[in-house]
């Protein structure tokens, strides 16, 4: 159980461990990358693997704007910064899409127009419904 809570821990982007949070959201959102193109290449024909897909292109933001709701509740005198970093983790994101597409040429790799819907639909607004309501 403590082991749980320290991987949650790493999604609070505390003060306290705002490096080693960073590089473990990196991490899950190159991790989403290589799983959505394994998912291509293995299951091409799959519709149940095409919903998967299309889910996982939009879940680093939603995961993104969850952590910008709780950190806004947890540190409010830090939700600027936290929405900056938020943004900031988009690069990482869209890295681990290039990365993808350079493994594989035949899969959609770094799905650009998707990433910047998330950004802009999802984890901005929460990111600043945050910094109203805390």
């Amino acid at each position: 159980m403590e082991h749980i809570r320290n991987l949650l821990d790493l999604t609070t982007l505390s003060p306290e461990r705002l490096i080693p949070s960073l590089i473990f959201l990196s991490a899950l959102m190159i991790l989403n990358d290589l799983i959505r193109t394994a998912l291509m290449v293995e299951y091409t024909r799959s519709v149940l693997a095409h919903v998967i897909i299309n889910i996982m292109t939009l879940l680093p933001a939603f995961i993104l704007g969850f952590i910008l709701l709780y950190n806004g509740y947890r540190y409010p005198e830090r939700a600027w910064l936290n929405l900056g970093l938020a943004i900031a983790l988009y690069i990482p994101w869209i890295l681990g899409g290039i990365l993808t597409r350079i493994s594989r040429k035949d899969t959609e790799g770094a799905d650009l127009g998707w990433i910047l819907q998330g950004l802009m639909f999802i984890t901005i607004p929460w990111g600043i419904l945050a910094l109203i309501v805390f």
